[in-house]
């Protein structure tokens, strides 16, 4: 999908929003810009996160997870 198709389904789905929507979709899209590569960088290269990250992986790999229904709370 082209960045014109992208935009227009974006601009048709603000659109068809109920106006309570509105303000949860604008907070996401300015997190989007302004969130940077930067960021992503910044984590990437801190030993404490890439140590925890390749750990949760791993749990995830071999299942070492908590089913949603055990930590759930009634919402």
């Amino acid at each position: 999908m082209g960045t014109v198709e992208t935009r227009n389904k974006i601009h048709n789905a603000i659109n068809g929003m109920p106006p309570e929507k509105l303000s949860a979709v604008l907070s996401f899209l300015e997190d989007l810009e302004w969130s940077s590569e930067d960021e992503t960088a910044m984590l990437m290269s801190d030993p404490g996160f890439m140590k925890d990250y390749k750990k949760a992986k791993e749990d995830i790999r071999t299942g070492k997870t908590a089913k949603l229904k055990a930590i759930r709370r009634d919402v």
